[in-house]
């Protein structure tokens, strides 16, 4: 599953830069789910800056990368869910990006650590509607 926000739309990469602030590992997430939803199916998460977020020119492209984050999770994860990455602006309640991560289990134990994958994506050069 992957989508991103209205505001990401509307207003670029600069609004994940300058609004994101929590990285996130979540379970069966849904397009369209309130942000009370989707918070309770975060596995793991960690704090975020600007500063993990690299915004870069890709050929005709902007390529964002979001640093991917080691912690301990929170909650068990069965081999058949859907994992995906988030980057969420926890301040106004934003999903503001979800893209979909390696599918796999994640047992929870006690001092386990997880990997929440960097994310990797590109806002594509402007084409014309057809």
């Amino acid at each position: 599953m992957n989508f991103s926000s209205y505001n990401f739309k509307l207003k670029g990469a600069q609004h994940l830069k300058d609004n994101g602030n929590l990285l996130a590992l979540a379970v069966d997430i849904v397009k369209g789910e309130t942000y009370a939803q989707t918070m309770a199916k975060v596995v793991a998460s960690e704090a975020m800056t600007g500063a993990d977020i690299a915004l870069v020119p890709n050929g005709e492209d902007l390529q964002i990368t979001v640093n991917g984050k080691s912690i301990d999770p929170v909650a068990t994860v069965a081999g058949n869910q859907d994992l995906v990455t988030l980057a969420i602006d926890t301040v106004n309640e934003e999903v503001i990006i979800c893209i979909d991560a390696i599918d796999r289990i994640i047992t929870n134990e006690d001092g386990d650590m997880v990997v929440i994958p960097a994310i990797t994506t590109n806002v594509r050069e402007l084409s014309q509607a057809a």
